[in-house]
């Protein structure tokens, strides 16, 4: 059964280790060496802050539409010069949009819920709506160097921060971003899609740790937090090339 599973992990590049020698996000940052951070979909600022508590020392960009959450954000981020802070979404294409505000914002979304995300958390409801603005990542950093690595938490807004990023992607040293196992937006993709999608860009799945747990089913995740690595990294730990690959989307 163990080599059954080993060989499925292997179609994606896992590999199965002892647990002693597990690996985790900040291992992979100072394996590739990043030196600058992208944080799409920043909220308060939690993925930044745990980066700095776990000694990453390199440079920030956060992106935060909703307008009182940037604000806790920006007083977050105050005191450190590394890390820069912008009041808007990033996606497929620029545009004035509007996002629903949730109780707890973090589950905040371009996307309406689903029945199931109420079901899985009565705070995930939407009581207001805020116009925000869109820009694409390829506008926000049209000139990327360094060894840069993409953070996507957008509540089912993953692939169209990804499609904006169509320059931008192939230099990446690794993305990291949050995939449903089960649905609380919709219109949003399946964790298959997402596995494809990056796969056709040419990156396959470096890491993947649960995020969340079903309350009704305890031993089972909602959410996965997959980090993705280029197909063939450069050996020196440095991003690789960039080169635009084929974008059948």
């Amino acid at each position: 059964m163990k080599q059954h599973i080993r060989h499925i992990l292997g179609f994606f590049d896992i590999d199965i280790g002892r647990a002693s020698s597990r690996r985790n996000i900040m291992d992979f940052l100072l394996d590739r060496n990043v030196d600058l951070v992208l944080d799409v979909g920043a909220n308060e600022g939690q993925f930044a802050r745990r980066l700095r508590e776990r000694g990453y020392k390199g440079k920030i960009k956060s992106f935060e539409p909703v307008s009182c959450v940037f604000a806790t954000l920006a007083d977050n981020a105050r005191a450190d010069r590394d890390w820069e802070v912008h009041n808007f979404a990033l996606g497929a294409a620029p545009e004035r949009t509007t996002i629903n505000v949730s109780d707890n914002s973090v589950f905040s979304s371009l996307l309406p819920l689903n029945e199931a995300a109420t079901a899985y958390s009565p705070a995930a409801v939407s009581r207001r709506s805020e116009q925000i603005e869109v820009r694409t990542l390829d506008e926000v950093l049209p000139r990327p160097s360094g060894n840069i690595f993409l953070k996507i938490d957008t509540q089912g807004f993953e692939r169209q921060v990804l499609l904006g990023a169509r320059a931008t992607l192939p230099g990446l040293c690794g993305v990291l971003m949050e995939l449903p196992v089960m649905q609380l937006y919709q219109g949003t993709w399946c964790l298959h899609e997402a596995l494809a999608f990056m796969d056709r860009a040419d990156f396959v799945p470096a890491q993947i740790h649960p995020v969340n747990f079903h309350s009704e089913d305890e031993v089972s995740v909602v959410e996965v937090d997959c980090l993705f690595r280029p197909r063939k990294p450069r050996l020196d730990g440095t991003s690789p090339q960039a080169s635009c690959p084929a974008w059948p989307y």
